[in-house]
């Protein structure tokens, strides 16, 4: 602000007179703006991440290489380039208006090698990145989960955490087919991109195309304020050369017949048998081996095999698919008490007598992990996924239907301690069993066929987990008690009521699609009894779509602390389910506070969301409720506040009115469904920038999961 004084003074035959005026001018700040791209050279066919950042500004539109308005700070993955592209960002305030730009250029030379750190860092003022890569190399279909649990930001206040209040973004940097199609299950099939995630942790499977491949790994966090970006670099083996099983270290099995090596698909220079039996080709020791079933044949009898580095999957054509996968009649048993390290794929289980593929208890010291498995089917079995404990497992692509007991059991061994303490931190002696990084990633899972009675049975149970993924997966149909989720934290013997001082925490749980029938809850975050003291903490709960349950109850029971539920869709039309949401303490463990509760759409005659202790111990405390839209068909409030400290604010004020939704699918089962034809605004800034089909939100923030 500047201030001028103007004097002036006239003279006459009678004397002088003065006279001044001030004049004060209020400088309106210039907006600016800044851009980036990392990296600035690709080879073609590779991608880059766009970031930028702006002040004093309200508006920002993008022109050149993409388009449409973006929001003022951000990221943009560019996807595969095959030539040199301009990103033009003018963003504009009550200032005027500033333009940068960021070129990403296609490299003519030998492209520069990808980052080969396990670890990266990157800062901006209170935002400090720290992400790491649990594994860099391995053998294709490589699974690798990344990890940024360590991040800090001191700009967060009150009882928050960074894993739930900042936003991060993953681009894999893998153009190959593992990278560049889109998932198929979840709340948005056919548009979510396997290459891309967001969450404090993430997970993907990296299949190569035939050769070693290096990948490069960009992560970029925000806090709606600051932007901080690094790359990793992770390499994926080709499982026939010299990193994987070459020669005689892969064996080749038809039961139709004895294989020629180097042709059909049987690997060149590979062993080759003529069998149909499961257990006489699969042993314990199947210590650098691969094992090789020949698509479309049928094989029978239970197995076992173990090992600290194997293979066991298919040859002939129907790799990565769902058709003509080899027939497996009998189950397989993954040995325990060692570092597998171990890739199970492209079979078909079919009616085996028990489950599809199962692991049990780990000795102490021992690990059972890596394990992948990935592009299975487990049909008509009483149980499909099972395993005790264990460290780096992933399901991935797979599908379950029917059963007669839990349907995919992880952690079913709990939380122990490794000296068997059933005490607090494991009686003075803190070495807890190692139930780190999970990923369910993709699945079909139908629990339909599970019989009614007096237990639960649910279509997928996680009994104990930490830095754990569940995304794109579509799980429906439980028994008559049991839900489709049910996410705990079970202690060493079960019904004992001591914590032991590990929690199940930082968890996402993003992009799926739960319905169909189940219990009194279809989706629990929450202890699995009263009685218990299971522990929860960090768990982000995002664009997820709720569909459907057969009686009253809740669409999700959270009993968690620091758990985030945004972006979500919660359809109560097809039954009558009590609340959409329901915080509560179920019994003896802490109760929930910290629970962040915005930017969600419920639709239909429930209760949108509740901190209330309604059949349960307590409310929620300490918590907020904000930006959450609810079309009230039947009967019902928006949020209902019955804990102590609690913020509730821009809600829907009037739930009778109709948002108009677009309902593409005709049945509102996508939640593109629920994007609102008419205009919702009056929700305030809450700690996420894009809405739950990725659309950037505007500095004008609506209600509801979708902008309209």
């Amino acid at each position: 602000m500047a201030t001028t004084k103007y004097t002036l003074t006239c003279t006459g035959t009678g004397g002088s007179a003065s006279q001044s005026a001030t004049i004060t001018v209020s400088a309106t700040p210039l907006p600016s703006v800044s851009i980036n791209a990392l990296p600035a050279s690709v080879a073609s066919g590779g991608g880059s991440t766009i970031t930028w950042s702006s002040t004093n500004v309200t508006a920002c539109a993008a022109s050149g290489a993409w388009s449409g308005s973006q929001p003022v700070s951000g990221t943009h993955n560019t996807g595969a380039l095959t030539a040199n592209a301009t990103y033009t960002l003018t963003c504009t305030g009550p200032g005027g208006s500033a333009t940068q730009s960021a070129t990403v250029s296609i490299s003519t030379g030998a492209s520069p090698p990808p980052p080969t750190a396990l670890a990266c860092t990157g800062a901006s003022g209170p935002l400090t990145l720290k992400v790491a890569a649990v594994r860099d190399t391995g053998i294709s279909p490589f699974l690798v989960f990344f990890d940024a649990t360590g991040t800090t930001d001191s700009s967060l206040s009150g009882n928050t955490t960074a894993f739930q209040d900042v936003t991060y973004t993953w681009n894999f940097g893998d153009s190959n087919a593992s990278g560049t199609g889109t998932w198929a299950n979840g709340a948005n099939p056919g548009h979510n991109s396997r290459n891309t995630a967001t969450g404090g942790v993430a997970a993907h499977l990296y299949v190569t195309p035939g050769v070693d491949t290096a990948y490069t790994v960009t992560v970029t966090a925000r806090d709606g304020t600051n932007t901080a970006s690094c790359q990793l670099g992770v390499t994926a083996h080709d499982p026939a050369g010299s990193n994987g099983f070459a020669g005689t270290n892969t064996t080749c099995v038809s039961a139709s017949g004895t294989p020629v090596a180097g042709s059909g698909g049987c690997p060149a220079g590979a062993a080759v048998l003529n069998s149909a039996s499961e257990s006489a080709v699969i042993n314990t020791s199947l210590n650098g081996k691969q094992i090789l079933f020949k698509c479309g044949d049928t094989f029978s009898g239970s197995a076992s095999v173990g090992g600290t580095k194997f293979s066991i999957g298919a040859y002939g054509g129907c790799q990565g698919t769902s058709t003509n996968r080899p027939i497996m009649h009998g189950p397989l048993t993954i040995g325990t008490g060692t570092a597998t390290d171990g890739r199970i794929a492209d079979l078909d289980f079919e009616s085996t007598g028990s489950y599809a593929i199962s692991a049990g208890y780990p000795s102490a010291g021992n690990l059972n992990g890596p394990m992948t498995l990935y592009n299975l089917m487990s049909n008509g079995n009483s149980t499909s996924y099972y395993w005790s404990q264990g460290t780096q497992w992933g399901l991935i692509d797979s599908v379950q239907t029917g059963e007669q007991n839990i349907g995919t059991y992880v952690n079913y061994g709990e939380n122990n301690c490794v000296n068997g303490s059933a005490l607090l931190n494991c009686g003075g002696t803190p070495a807890f069993a190692n139930i780190n990084y999970q990923a369910l990633l993709g699945n079909s899972f139908d629990g339909t066929g599970a019989p009614t009675g007096s237990s639960g049975i649910e279509v997928v149970r996680i009994s104990a987990c930490r830095m754990c993924v569940i995304e794109n997966n579509t799980s429906k149909n439980g028994n008559n008690i049991g839900a489709t989720l049910k996410l705990h934290n079970g202690n060493t013997y079960n019904t004992s009521a001591t914590w032991i001082g590990q929690y199940t925490e930082f968890v996402m749980l993003s992009d799926n699609a739960f319905g169909g029938t189940s219990g009194a809850q279809l989706v629990e975050t929450a202890p699995q009894n009263g009685v218990t003291d299971e522990r929860l903490r960090n768990i982000v709960v995002e664009r997820n779509s709720f569909t459907a349950m057969t009686g009253n109850g809740r669409q999700i029971l959270v009993s968690a602390v620091n758990a985030t539920l945004r972006d979500n869709v919660f359809n109560g039309t097809h039954a009558n389910p009590t609340w959409g949401i329901q915080v509560a303490q179920r019994g003896i463990e802490p109760v929930p506070q910290g629970v962040e509760i915005y930017n969600n759409t419920c639709y239909g005659g429930q209760n949108c969301a509740g901190f209330n202790g309604t059949n349960f111990a307590a409310a929620g405390t300490n918590s907020f409720a904000k930006n959450n839209m609810f079309y009230n068909t039947a009967g019902g409030t928006t949020i209902s506040n019955a804990g102590s400290g609690n913020a509730i604010s821009n809600n829907s004020v009037s739930p009778s009115s109709n948002p108009g939704f677009i309902n593409g699918s005709g049945s509102f089962s996508l939640i593109s469904d629920f994007k609102p034809t008419a205009n919702y605004a009056g929700g305030v800034g809450v700690p996420v920038m894009y809405d739950a089909l990725g659309a950037p939100r505007s500095p004008t923030w609506d209600l509801g999961a979708l902008d309209p």
